[in-house]
């Protein structure tokens, strides 16, 4: 983050520049100190200050603001022949020019303002000019003076980088948008710039700290600034001013497999589930199937709920980035404590046609409560409602699918694997509502074929090499008496349905004990000792129990490590440059900072680290949904990646120790979980020699 990256120029004019995207919006993405002497206080005159600072919001910046009252020489009569005071009547007449507020665009700058004030990340202060002779000057008289005539902007990034810029700003909307505005910049660290810089410093810092003798420097009327506190939302995401700066985004070319499916989903009644590998653009597919809904659908709430918070993030950048035209995006989710009220407000909206595009954000816990549901299942709205169900195999979830309601008119679920694994019902259910898979773009297909934006795979090639590892005495005999417990009723049962119940027990328990096998350990230093150095980009997944081993291991090679669990934060905080710990993390990570993560319950579904190169799975279940996603997260494409590498820690079967009554279930368990090893295994550069070894394997059970 810093100033010092930007191809900042000396001067700006929008007869030449495009100053909002060529200037304003990544000067203040790099920024996290905004001072603005912005001109006459208005709703518009905030809304332009406002431009752009989406990403110094996200840095977690702040500003400070001076504004003048914009007072007509009636005004200045009324307060000079009354007793009011100038503050008072000041604040009047700002209240009221809040109250006009009307157009969308300026609502949505001065909402984000307001979130900054009540949020502590803004300062407003106003400036009341006089004359010589201590009179009130009007708007028409400060203008003659050329008092605000030249306006000063200064922006300051993380390492301390300054830059100012100072000019003839127009500051209405028509100014920035039509007019031509011109302002001169300089840059601290260019050593014939840094006088001027200093005189636009000095300037700012005079007015803010009352120094200036024509001036009279307060704070903002408490009235005013609880008025603009009160129309803003609690959430900025809410507010999402991208979709005012969309003139210079590129639209997203779909590729063919793409528009394939789109067509299929359309040919289905916009019912279906499409089953697309990671790194395939089922994300971009599914915008464009929402793009072909609004075609023919004009009155329509669009709800996308995916499994975690951190995936509402992405998918609000994915809609902007695709260009998705919409009138709000709601989210709605134990994120913001007044979902519920916020909700029903803009379905309202939307029923009422104050409003024709809703699109709203929710989890899937959020999506199956009884809150949700009884919200959008309103009998009342008149509206279309339609379904987008990201890694829709959770969903299938008995306590996740009542919120399959038949509400939904339009439906398409996403997923890599949406058969659920030992859910027979679930995934029956999932097929049902859905219908069918109407599109299919597997593993294999993404492996094997040509990106041609690229040359290159969608998905890089990767090389499995199965670790095995035998059970100690001591496990194996916890394994035998643990097993024994549940196992007399697997082989009297008769019934295929309940001997298929007791065996998921069983491999359940079996799952435990191998999952922290302890000669996993001494394989894995091997496998460490073996890794071309410098060790980059690395993942490992370990269970909790694991966890402490597999660290004292790592610091003792003296690697740059980090865990990465459920507990990392997904709201941006300023500790981390603005950024959420999540993302920190994630960052220091593709940076080389950390050398490798190491992963208990996440780091599976839905994060994007396509630097990832290797993985080493100490624990993993026989579930394709985890080991499918688990091998996406190292397979995505990256510069300079030709290959990754997966190394799976397998506990070989203890037929010949186990008494007989338990050997014929421990083979039944081993061909379940031998078809993840070559599932993994036939699509690997090394698939032969694999597939060899894992064939004579099987041969030696």
């Amino acid at each position: 983050m810093s100033l010092k990256t930007l191809n900042i120029k000396k001067a700006y004019s929008s007869d030449f520049d495009d100053i909002l995207y060529d200037f304003y919006i990544p000067a203040l993405k790099e920024s996290i100190e905004y001072n603005r002497l912005a001109g006459f206080f208005s709703s518009t005159s905030l809304a332009t200050s406002a431009r752009g600072i989406s990403g110094l919001i996200k840095n977690g910046g702040s500003i400070k603001l001076i504004v003048s009252p914009k007072l007509n020489k009636n005004d200045v009569e009324i307060i000079l022949n009354s007793c009011e005071e100038p503050e008072k009547y000041i604040e009047k007449r700002m209240l009221e020019e809040l109250e006009e507020l009307e157009n969308r665009f300026i609502k949505d700058h001065v909402f984000a303002l307001g979130w900054m004030i009540a949020n502590k990340k803004l300062e407003i202060k106003v400036a009341i000019a006089f004359d010589n002779e201590k009179k009130l000057l009007s708007y028409e008289d400060i203008l003659n003076s050329g008092l605000f005539h030249q306006k000063v902007g200064i922006l300051k990034d993380a390492e301390g980088n300054t830059i100012t810029f100072s000019g003839s700003v127009n500051e209405t909307a028509a100014g920035w948008s039509g007019n031509i505005e011109e302002f001169k910049v300089f840059r601290s660290w260019i050593s014939d710039e840094i006088d001027y810089l200093a005189s636009d410093v000095s300037k700012f810092d005079k007015f803010w700290n009352n120094k200036s003798d024509r001036i009279k420097i307060v704070d903002i009327p408490h009235a005013v600034k609880r008025k603009i506190v009160q129309i803003a939302p609690d959430n900025f995401d809410e507010i999402y001013l991208e979709k005012w700066y969309k003139s210079k985004k590129k639209s997203i070319e779909l590729f063919d497999h793409q528009k394939d499916a789109i067509r299929k989903w359309i040919s289905n009644e916009m019912i279906g589930l499409f089953e697309m590998a990671t790194g395939t653009g089922k994300t971009f597919a599914a915008l464009g199937c929402i793009n072909e809904v609004l075609k023919t659908i004009k009155h329509i709430a669009i709800v996308i709920t995916c499994p975690y918070h951190h995936l509402i993030e992405q998918w609000k950048k994915e809609i902007d980035k695709f260009g998705i035209n919409y009138d709000v995006i709601q989210i709605a989710d134990s994120s913001s404590p007044l979902w519920k009220d916020k909700l029903m407000d803009e379905l309202i909206n939307i029923s009422l046609d104050y409003k024709k595009i809703l699109i709203i954000l929710t989890t899937h816990n959020t999506f199956s409560s009884d809150d949700f549901i009884k919200i959008v299942n309103n009998e009342k709205w008149i509206f279309n409602l339609c379904l987008i169900a990201d890694e829709v195999h959770n969903i299938g979830a008995e306590k996740r699918r009542i919120g399959l309601i038949e509400k939904y008119k339009q439906r398409l679920g996403l997923s890599a694997t949406p058969s659920r694994w030992f859910d027979e019902m679930g995934t029956y259910e999932l097929y049902n509502y859905f219908r069918k898979i109407v599109f299919n773009f597997d593993l294999e297909q993404a492996i094997n074929t040509e990106n041609p934006l690229t040359g290159e795979t969608y998905l890089t090639p990767y090389r499995y090499i199965p670790k095995f590892v035998s059970l100690t005495s001591s496990e194996l005999e916890n394994y035998i008496n643990e097993t024994k417990k549940i196992s007399r009723s697997f082989i009297l049962s008769k019934d295929d349905k309940e001997k298929n119940e007791i065996l998921k027990k069983i491999i359940f328990k079996r799952a435990d004990i191998v999952k922290n096998a302890l000669e996993k350990y001494a394989s894995l230093i091997q496998v460490l000792d073996n890794l071309q150095s410098p060790i980059n980009h690395t993942l490992i997944y370990c269970t909790p129990q694991q966890k402490n081993e597999i660290l004292r291991i790592l610091k003792e090679r003296k690697l740059i490590i980090h865990q990465f669990t459920e507990e990392e934060e997904t709201k941006p905080d300023r500790r981390f440059n603005g950024v959420s710990e999540r993302e920190y993390i994630l960052k220091k990570f593709a940076e080389k900072k950390y050398q490798i993560l190491v992963a208990m319950k996440c780091l599976d579904e839905g994060i994007d680290i396509p630097q990832a190169k290797v993985a080493i799975l100490m624990a993993s279940s026989g579930n394709p949904i985890q080991y499918i996603q688990r091998i996406g997260r190292v397979i995505r494409r990256s510069k300079g990646k030709s290959e990754s590498v997966i190394y799976d820690f397998i506990v070989l079967p203890s037929v010949v120790e186990l008494p007989p009554e338990l050997a014929n279930i421990e083979k039944l368990i081993f061909e379940k979980e031998v078809k993840r090893y070559k599932d993994i295994a036939k699509l690997a550069i090394n698939s032969a020699e694999v597939l060899d070894t894992i064939y004579g394997m099987e041969n030696n059970i």
